[in-house]
């Protein structure tokens, strides 16, 4: 009997969040996905007929879903060992490229009670017969239910006394960071790279395999100070210093930005394939279109972080993040035949990066709660009110505002003028006096080349000069007062 087998593999969100570095980021969803590939691997070589991802080699796929005509118990516990040994693999490369010194002083013993721990893995399964919507509903309402009933019982880590981890609290450190300051780890070109253990990172096992896998990703990653520098050179890269770390050291731009992307309504598209080889053909596009955001990310001088299916999270600077979501939305529309919601998070290269990733997906929510198909761009200045701006993908209008204040024709006093008048303006006034008021501003800053568009509520110039506000930080170019502009 054929069955339709659903597997997950997780943790996901939080894993990849929990980090310090931009290379711990990067590790995280690095390390999902080979777990996820070596699961799409072990159920293709035992003729199970892959669906979701439909190639073995596919990139991030963490839940996957393969027609299998063994029995499907057999299969997912067979599954569930090959993640669980490559995990292994994956810390005793890391070890191997440790000096002896150091791995004498991790905690080996609660090393490997975590590695056994760490892994989530589910699976779910139901006779596959001629109702392939239907079992497919099945097979997904049993393994969500499945997650729900998930294990939560404690992990002995023998932790009696022992600081926790800063990246993950529910795991004890296996290293004590106060001599790891000096740690390097020894690639495979004989080099050395420094792990940059802080005296205050009581790393847990998960967490320094990813510190290690992450620098041992060096050349491929791109930090956040470096993403801020490329929106005055593009070709800047990591090992390029303009200054020093110091915080008062000015920097030429500090600001870039965090992309969050997702696919609207994913499960309805998915629905309506009413046999595997159609789902099978939806996830090839996905695929493909996961290769070609990879591709357009890399052209705007940007990193990327994660592009699985329809997900994409990446890096990049200010002044090409408009650009480069708008591509990636023309990709996904014409590829997929599909709408992409994306929030853009205008931040800080020194602020956490645990709070800049949110800030991100705040944005993204705020594009799909604004109807979806829509771009929700964030900006964060460092001690500043937030400002958010969300408008559908047609009615954009960041080019003719960076274009202005490029050409000198928007200014920081513009901008705030307008914002202070649509904030004193009340609702049941004249928006024709409005309109006349917002007009005398304009002509008192002699911005000839700027016109203001007609506005019929207080709303839409409140809209307009918020976007004025953001447009000046998507320029990256680097002004006198562009942190205290987001105080005001």
């Amino acid at each position: 009997m054929t069955h339709l087998l659903s597997i997950s593999i997780g943790p996901v969100q939080d894993f990849i969040a929990a980090a310090r570095r931009t290379a711990d980021l990067y590790a995280g969803s690095q390390i999902l996905q080979e777990l996820s590939r070596v699961v799409a691997r072990y159920l293709a070589e035992q003729n199970a007929g892959l669906i979701f991802p439909s190639d073995q080699e596919a990139d991030g796929a963490n839940k996957i879903l393969a027609e299998v005509t063994d029995d499907p118990q057999q299969l997912a516990e067979g599954a569930r060992k090959a993640a669980q040994e490559k995990l292994k693999q994956l810390w005793q490369e890391a070890m191997d490229g440790l000096p002896e010194r150091y791995r004498k002083q991790i905690d080996q013993g609660r090393a490997q009670l975590q590695l056994e721990s760490f892994l989530e893995f589910y699976a779910a399964w139901v006779p596959l017969e001629n109702n392939y919507p239907q079992a497919r509903q099945s097979v997904e309402r049993l393994l969500a239910g499945r997650k729900a009933l998930r294990e939560f019982a404690p992990t002995q880590q023998n932790d009696e006394g022992i600081p926790k981890s800063p990246l993950d609290p529910s795991r004890a450190a296996v290293i004590d960071p106060r001599m790891w300051g000096e740690a390097t780890l020894r690639l495979p070109d004989g080099a050395h790279r420094p792990l940059r253990i802080k005296p205050t990172e009581h790393l847990d096992a998960i967490s320094l395999l990813k510190r290690c896998y992450g620098v041992s990703m060096y050349q491929t990653v791109v930090d956040t100070r470096t993403m801020a520098r490329r929106a005055q050179n593009p070709k800047v890269q990591p090992e390029d210093r303009w200054g020093e770390d110091d915080d008062h050291i000015t920097e030429p731009q500090p600001y870039f930005a965090i992309l969050v992307a997702d696919g609207d309504r994913m499960g309805e598209l998915i629905s309506r394939q009413d046999n595997p080889e159609a789902h099978r053909a939806l996830s090839k596009t996905l695929d493909d279109f996961a290769h070609e955001a990879q591709r357009i990310v890399g052209k705007h001088h940007g990193f990327m972080v994660y592009s699985g299916g329809d997900d994409v999270l990446a890096f990049l600077p200010v002044n090409r993040a408009i650009a480069c979501g708008q591509e990636l939305s023309e990709s996904f529309r014409h590829r997929v035949r599909g709408t992409l919601s994306a929030g853009i998070a205008v931040v800080h290269y020194r602020e956490p990066l645990s709070q800049s990733l949110q800030w991100a997906r705040d944005a993204e929510k705020a594009a799909k709660d604004g109807g979806r198909n829509a771009l929700a761009v964030a900006l964060h200045t460092r001690g500043g009110a937030p400002i958010t701006v969300v408008r559908p993908w047609d009615r954009l209008r960041w080019r003719e505002l960076l274009q202005s204040f490029e050409q000198g024709d928007l200014t920081q006093g513009l901008a705030y003028e307008l914002l202070e008048l649509a904030r004193e303006w009340q609702d049941d006034m004249n928006v024709a006096y409005l309109q006349a008021e917002a007009e005398r501003i304009l002509g008192r800053k002699e911005r000839k080349g700027l016109k203001l568009p007609l506005f019929e509520s207080r709303q839409d110039l409140l809209d307009y000069a918020k976007e004025l506000v953001v447009a000046r930080f998507l320029s990256g170019v680097k002004t006198e007062n562009q942190t205290e502009v987001g105080r005001a």
